[in-house]
């Protein structure tokens, strides 16, 4: 039988990292996993009736399997290895690769304090680091602050046994991994549809900036400027009948426009974002050209049931509810939902300094930004005796509640929101519904506003939702309330203890800087998408920048010079080196010299190529 080594070994881990000691050492149970013992006296884990080693002799097993991997160990990369077990792969690993360059991650950190409790220290060697009980983002982003640089090379070694127990952890990991070494290459170049109006439309600008910021290309096909031809048509008749059909005709042609742009500019992925204009032919015509494409569905499944057509013709399918929805999704044909919450942008919502005026017009105690639903107008409404301000649209026949809207009911910016949030005591961020009279007992989705006061290190009272303390901490980051009478009393609480709401709104804003923003959501996104698809490489194969085309031609050749006006953009396109050319904004007047006629010259071939479908 295993003696009990979890104590020797948590002190060498101590050494380098006493938060993941103390966590692992509070995630030990004696009683899980099962462990049955080889006919040498080795302990397996056992998992759902399933050993993560073999049960004759583990040892034999792991020495088969990394000598099938024929690894090569390359100076200077890290290798990431997924699914600690009971650590007899990670004998054999390393055999071949430096304890100091083998990253162990495991996501469960229970099963990871039974290894250590069950295997002897000389399984895990001095240099040894590990990730434990992280989301595949947070790990891949443990994995860059152990690194001391950014052009660090990582391998991805996946424990086929640990990936069966949790496939979309592993295979997420791996596919973020790709999705990060295809960054540094130049990136996938993604179409990013936005919807004509609603909710969602602000959410295209933060995916837009943080699928920027991770390497990629992306393009916005930008179809707010239709709106107001929406609403031309629409108050031609008023006939519903009517004013569907004109509905439907623009959809179908704004829906073309995305094949025509995505097929034009060789993308290798579509995004869409919730109710933006898209048919199911167009998205056939996509999957024909070999264009992956992904929605995220952003809204409330429950009342918004669109998705009933379109969920099973993406390859992609992310939504911010999961439990029962999901099993809506399965039936409706939708093979592979994923749950993908909704997020916040730093660049936009973060601390203000209001100065006096701004403070005067959007400060109160307690404050609501929101559109006037049915459970808000019920609820609000015993609120009425306190300094409370209501902000946001479709506030229409308030009844007693016009005495705390503020501006008529007209539509808040974006900015002037996070000035709310700022300005605000206590902000109160009830949830909609349409079918309740206050709190929706329900509730399976978290709203933006949820990430976006916080990340504003603004303190928020926040209806009682499912899912809610997956994101934040209970009380120490985010309070909670489940009636009328409930929050009352609390905002009396707060209101008189300023410290304490400053303490728990500062440590929610570290929660979101650190795993709820929106580049946190596409890295993750991405990751999905690769490892759902492995290989997956650019259509065209990586772009270079300014500078590697200097470093490779010279500062005074005819091309680097060129080159020098595109410095510190990232990488750069043939498509977009010409169009540059052909507008000369840096040489106005100037002919062209013999390197910037080739640039044109080969990119007129690429356009003929691509009509011909040749290229």
């Amino acid at each position: 039988m295993s003696a009990n080594y979890l104590e020797s070994n948590l002190k060498r881990i101590a050494a380098e990292n006493k938060e993941l000691t103390d966590g692992l050492r509070r995630s030990y149970r004696p009683d899980y996993p099962e462990v049955r013992f080889s006919k040498d006296g080795f302990p397996v884990p056992v998992l759902d009736n399933r050993c993560l080693h073999s049960p004759y002799d583990p040892a034999a097993e792991a020495a088969q399997w990394v000598t099938s991997l024929a690894l090569k160990p390359e100076d200077g990369a890290y290798y990431l290895l997924g699914g600690l077990g009971f650590g007899y792969h990670l004998t054999e690993l390393l055999k071949i690769i430096p304890p100091e360059r083998l990253i162990v991650i495991e996501r469960d950190p229970v099963l990871a304090a039974s290894a250590l409790a069950h295997r002897p220290p000389e399984v895990f060697p001095q240099g040894l680091h590990f990730i434990i009980g992280e989301s595949p983002v947070q790990a891949y982003h443990s994995t860059r602050r152990l690194c001391p640089s950014e052009d660090e090379k990582f391998v991805f070694i996946e424990h086929p046994a640990s990936s069966r127990a949790n496939p979309d952890y592993y295979r997420t990991l791996a596919g973020i991994v790709q999705v990060q070494s295809v960054a540094r290459r130049g990136g996938y170049n993604i179409l990013l549809v936005s919807p004509l109006y609603g909710g969602s439309l602000p959410v295209v600008k933060y995916v837009h900036r943080a699928l920027t910021e991770l390497g990629h290309r992306c393009e916005v096909l930008d179809n707010s400027i239709f709106y107001p031809g929406l609403q031309h048509l629409e108050g031609l008749t008023p006939k519903r009948i009517h004013q569907g059909q004109l509905r439907g005709l623009l959809t179908t042609l704004l829906a073309e426009s995305i094949s025509a742009r995505a097929l034009e500019i060789r993308v290798d992925l579509v995004i869409v974002l919730a109710q933006a204009p898209v048919s199911i032919e167009v998205l056939s015509e996509l999957k024909k050209a070999g264009i992956r494409t992904a929605f995220w569905f952003i809204e409330d499944g429950q009342i918004f049931e669109y998705w009933k057509q379109f969920a099973p013709q993406f390859d992609h399918y992310f939504v911010i509810q999961k439990g029962e929805f999901f099993a809506s999704l399965k039936a409706a044909g939708c093979q592979n939902p994923y749950y993908l919450p909704l997020a916040a942008d730093p660049e936009i919502h973060h601390p203000l300094e209001l100065i006096p005026e701004e403070q005067e017009i959007f400060g109160s105690d307690l404050s609501h930004v929101g559109a006037g639903y049915y459970n808000r107008r019920h609820f609000f409404s015993g609120l009425l005796d306190l300094d409370f301000k209501i902000w946001g649209n479709d506030w229409e026949n308030p009844g007693p509640l016009t005495q705390v809207i503020q501006r008529y009911g007209q539509r808040v910016t974006t900015e002037e929101s996070v000035k709310i949030f700022n300005a605000t005591g206590v902000n109160i961020n009830l949830h909609s519904s349409a079918y309740h009279d206050g709190i929706d007992p329900f509730g399976d989705f978290l709203n933006p506003r949820t990430y976006e006061i916080a990340a504003c290190s603004a303190f928020q009272l926040v209806d009682e939702r499912q899912y809610l303390r997956e994101n934040f901490a209970d009380q120490t980051e985010i309070v909670t309330f489940t009636s009328l009478k409930d929050v009352r009393e609390k905002v009396d609480y707060y209101l008189a203890n300023p410290l304490k709401r400053l303490e728990i709104a500062g440590a929610a804003r570290q929660r979101v800087l650190g795993e709820h923003t929106y580049s946190h959501r596409m890295l993750e996104m991405l990751g999905v998408i690769a490892g759902q698809n492995p290989g997956w490489v650019p259509r065209n194969g990586g772009l270079p920048t300014a500078e590697e085309i200097i470093a490779q031609v010279g500062e005074q050749s005819e091309l680097g010079r060129i080159m020098q006006q595109f410095t510190e953009r990232g990488p750069l396109s043939l498509d977009g080196v010409a169009a540059e050319i052909e507008s000369a904004r840096w040489r106005p007047g100037e002919e062209l010299n013999r390197t910037e006629a080739m640039i044109l010259l080969l990119n007129e071939f690429r356009r003929w190529g691509q009509e011909k479908g040749v290229l």
